[in-house]
């Protein structure tokens, strides 16, 4: 009897590690969705590589009239992007030194004019600008499940990894 609970108990374990890591739906913190740069799918690639080091950031077009949009860009702290599941639940990451700011945008996109570093890692992020108000920054925040536990991505701006020259 022994055995076979131990046999049982293998062969879950097996299983388990043979699905990998699951990751649930993105949560998002407004309604100001990425368009492009496209996010990725799970905790462990949530940033993709784009193809061009000068892009286009759109979002989802929410503004009422009278309001306008601020976006800001982000250089990462570090050249890669943070792969890591084991995100700590209600703490932010960091989202690095900001090196874009534009305020009051009457349209849904932004398009970055200097051409930014080489396989870098970028985070970016939208806000609503009513007059003098403005809402929280736009992020998204996502959980995964794996063999070894549960990790999350908690209030992550949007992101992508520049290309290579």
């Amino acid at each position: 009897m022994m055995l076979n609970k131990l046999g049982a108990l293998v062969l879950i374990g097996c299983f388990a590690v043979t699905a990998g890591c699951v990751s649930l739906p993105k949560t998002y913190s407004s309604e100001e969705r990425p368009i492009s740069p496209e996010l990725g799918g799970t905790v462990m690639d949530f940033y993709r590589v784009i193809d061009t080091r000068q892009p286009v950031l759109r979002w989802k077009d929410i503004k009422s009239e009278g309001q306008s949009y601020d976006v800001a860009v982000w250089e990462s702290r570090s050249q890669a992007p943070d792969k890591s599941i084991t995100g700590t639940p209600l703490k932010p990451r960091q989202w690095g030194k900001q090196i874009n700011y534009a305020q009051g945008l009457s349209r849904n996109y932004f398009k970055i004019g200097k051409p930014l570093k080489p396989e870098t890692c970028y985070h970016w992020s939208v806000r609503i600008r009513t007059g003098k108000d403005v809402s929280e920054w736009a992020t998204f925040s996502q959980t995964a499940v794996s063999p070894i536990g549960v990790g999350s991505a908690y209030q992550v701006p949007y992101g992508f990894i520049t290309p290579r020259e």
